[in-house]
């Protein structure tokens, strides 16, 4: 039982902190680059986020951790909702 709540504890807190290391920034680049979708239904783009890096967060870990790793990371999600490549 002390196995799961570790990894239950690891899995919460890094999962919030990649929301506030994250979220910020994508909301700003979003504004920055006007894309009207995201704009338009903030609080909906808000809760799929979140939702989505409840799966993802074993996968995005190192983004908490280092800066270069969230800048592309950050920059690679903006450009998927800009449909740039």
């Amino acid at each position: 039982m002390d196995v799961l709540t570790f990894v239950g504890a690891f899995w919460i807190s890094t999962w919030i902190m990649l929301l506030f290391r994250t979220w910020s920034i994508i909301a700003r680049l979003i504004d920055t680059y006007q894309i009207v979708l995201a704009q338009r239904y903030k609080v909906l783009h808000f809760c799929i986020y979140s939702f989505s890096l409840v799966f993802l967060t074993p996968l995005l870990w190192q983004v908490v951790f280092n800066d270069e790793y969230r800048k592309r990371y950050v920059l690679a999600y903006v450009n998927a909702l800009r449909k740039n490549k």
